[in-house]
């Protein structure tokens, strides 16, 4: 295996994204880093109940110094090698300042089926079905609003254009009618094709 390999993992909350990083890494014995991991750490150390709290009630300017904490943590370990990186913005990131990645994979579904998805991470089925309806309702719009948050968030930092992530990655998966497997079998054929390989 080449020892300075580089992939990056990437999509959208609730994509399945994380877990295809976690199942890389297990795959490849490679460190796995997770830019939202560090973002939320860094975060709670201020004292704040969420994530969601702490960007409703931070400044911008609070933010961005964060993400530049996060970003720049993120560059020197891609340039150390030996890892999965899985990040929103590392993929754009790394192409934008031509940092060396072995791949990058950006990983999306449906709006639909990641509302599904969080849905039943979250929810028993225990509940009411008024409370469900509400619950999937919330976790549309946190969804929803996140993604147009993170659209607007990078494209003032870096000019990236979020909606076109084929701009940056090597392979865009669209995971909505995919298990797991399914989906890292695909990322790992694509890799072994391009000669990367444990």
């Amino acid at each position: 295996m080449d020892k300075q390999i580089v992939l990056v993992i990437g999509g959208p909350g609730k994509s399945g994204s994380s877990t295809i990083a976690k199942m890389l890494a297990d795959y490849f014995q490679l460190e796995l880093i997770q830019g939202g991991k560090a973002f939320k750490e860094i975060a709670k150390g201020k004292e704040f109940n969420s994530l969601e709290d702490f960007y409703r009630y931070s400044s911008p300017s609070e933010i961005l110094k964060i993400d530049k904490e996060v970003d720049d943590r993120l560059r020197s370990i891609a340039k150390r090698g030996n890892v999965i990186i899985d990040s929103k913005v590392f993929a754009a990131l790394s192409t934008i300042e031509n940092i060396q990645c072995s791949a990058k994979v950006w990983i999306d579904a449906s709006l639909d089926v990641r509302v599904k998805r969080a849905f039943e991470k979250e929810v028993s089925g225990n509940d009411g079905k008024l409370i469900n309806v509400l619950k999937k309702y919330e976790i549309r719009r946190n969804l929803s609003s996140r993604y147009k948050y993170d659209r607007r968030r990078y494209k003032n930092l870096y000019g990236i254009d979020y909606d076109h992530q084929e701009k940056y990655n090597d392979l865009v998966i669209d995971n909505s009618d995919q298990s797991p497997d399914q989906t890292f079998n695909l990322i790992i054929k694509f890799l072994k094709d391009a000669g990367i390989k444990k």
